[in-house]
């Protein structure tokens, strides 16, 4: 990148590839999915995941232009939260009530981008 006196700028993008996406929305499904989590308060789900939310976020967040894919695993994070509040109390539409997700993890779900 240039400056206005022509000098060249150089920018440290940190952004996180294909295979470390995958890799990270693996994970939170594995992390969701076992049927005896069913039990397991949602508050309780939110805590372990955001040990692994923090440390995505101190490893990638180093630029903000990482921001827009980080961006794409918060709202991953919080479909697969859907899905699991939806089975948890056995109703029929699975992607139905991300509102209401919304509004019980607002203050205690950490993002990967602020």
């Amino acid at each position: 990148m240039r400056n206005k006196g022509g000098s060249e700028i150089y920018v440290f993008c940190h952004i996180p590839s294909k295979k470390a996406m995958k890799k990270m929305r693996q994970q939170v499904k594995d992390y969701l999915a076992p049927r005896n989590k069913l039990y397991v308060d949602i508050q309780d789900l939110v805590k372990g995941l955001n040990r692994k939310i923090y440390g995505w976020k101190n490893y990638y967040s180093i630029s903000p232009i990482g921001a827009k894919w980080l961006n794409r695993i918060d709202w991953y994070i919080l479909e697969r939260l859907t899905l699991f509040w939806n089975k948890k109390k056995n109703k029929r539409h699975k992607h139905a009530r991300m509102g209401e997700v919304r509004k019980i993890t607002k203050h205690t779900l950490a993002k990967l981008t602020t």
